[in-house]
């Protein structure tokens, strides 16, 4: 049995790279720029691989970040919830009394659904009652959760974002910048349960009864037909304007772009990830970064290499200056043989 309805998703045209300086997240960037608390046009291009800068206007100017923010919610439940990811959600008051016009996945009192899928649908039709129910799921309450998004957040290096709940809805205090979301995309995007659920473009989210709703991405840029896309997510409010984050992986580089407040978020996206993969460095053994810890860079990981290095090269020095104390050193060493070998003469 089908539950619920469908969303609906359509193609993008593509633009060529010549095309970024007429894309209009440029074009408005030339413009008087955003108040912080009206959230201006923002956007950040990073590889996600070694955390290199690829392209940024107003990286850190704070907005509201919508339903982004369920990428940290979807980090968090994963990374908490790990043996309780085929238990049943808690669909609590709080979870239905969400605002109005917000997105729903449409859930009611008495549906059962495994955290694991309800994750999946949250993050496809951008759930907010999902967000909520999935939050009290995996911590007792939906503040204790929030608190554990903000941990990460810092972690991570999100230095200049702050969440006061799970699906995004405006709020003073619940902002981010382009920066931010693009390393919450990046750290999302090396947990393989995280990738497996953004790159779908639609999903039959099961319930225990057997019936199903089928959900389809909000994400168009999954359907745009640009080479290799594979997530990530969309925000949207009155307050932030539309927002989104996209994810592409090509040749085994993976290129992330965060939008803020955009005229046109998806025609930026083509053009600003076109121009990220057209400037990307050359790299050798990229697939060091598959075995790094998540969040750790290629960047970090060669700076940890080199520190392990040297303190090995400075243990094997100090060895050697404790064997030439005790014994002398080699020099010492055939002078005395060669005075034992006179004086034996």
């Amino acid at each position: 049995m089908l539950k619920g309805g469908m969303y609906h998703v359509f193609k993008e045209n593509n633009l060529s790279c010549a095309d970024c300086l007429r894309s209009p997240i440029f074009r408005s960037l030339r413009r008087k720029s955003g108040t912080a608390g009206s959230g201006g046009p923002g956007a950040y291009v990073m590889d996600a691989d070694t955390g290199d800068e690829l392209y940024a206007k107003q990286p850190d100017l704070r907005g509201y970040p919508g339903s982004t923010t369920k990428m940290m919610t979807c980090i968090v439940a994963l990374e908490n919830g790990q043996g309780i990811m085929d238990k049943t959600i808690r669909i609590t008051d709080k979870a239905l009394s969400v605002e109005n016009d917000a997105s729903v996945l449409g859930l009611q009192q008495g549906d059962q659904i495994t955290l694991r899928n309800a994750l999946t649908g949250m993050m496809l039709v951008s759930g907010c009652d999902a967000a909520v129910a999935i939050a009290e799921t995996v911590e007792p309450t939906e503040d204790a959760f929030v608190a554990k998004m903000n941990a990460k957040a810092a972690a991570i290096g999100a230095t200049h974002t702050h969440f006061v709940n799970p699906h995004g809805l405006p709020d003073a205090n619940h902002y981010s910048t382009a920066r931010d979301l693009a390393k919450i995309g990046a750290y999302g995007m090396k947990l393989p349960a995280f990738r497996d659920i953004v790159k779908r473009s639609t999903f039959d989210m099961p319930y225990v009864d057997g019936s199903y709703k089928h959900c389809v991405s909000t994400n168009e840029f999954l359907t745009s037909g640009f080479p290799g896309a594979n997530g990530i997510k969309t925000g949207t409010t009155n307050a932030g304007g539309p927002c989104l984050v996209v994810s592409a992986t090509q040749n085994g580089r993976t290129v992330i772009a965060a939008i803020m407040n955009s005229e046109d978020r998806y025609g930026d996206a083509q053009a600003l990830m076109k121009y990220g993969f057209s400037v990307l460095k050359p790299l050798e053994n990229v697939y060091i970064i598959r075995k790094a810890p998540a969040g750790q860079t290629l960047t970090e990981l060669g700076r940890q290499q080199m520190e392990q290095a040297k303190a090995a090269a400075d243990a094997k020095a100090k060895g050697q200056a404790a064997q030439e104390t005790a014994y002398g050193t080699d020099a010492d060493t055939a002078d005395m043989a060669a005075a034992a070998v006179k004086k034996s003469a």
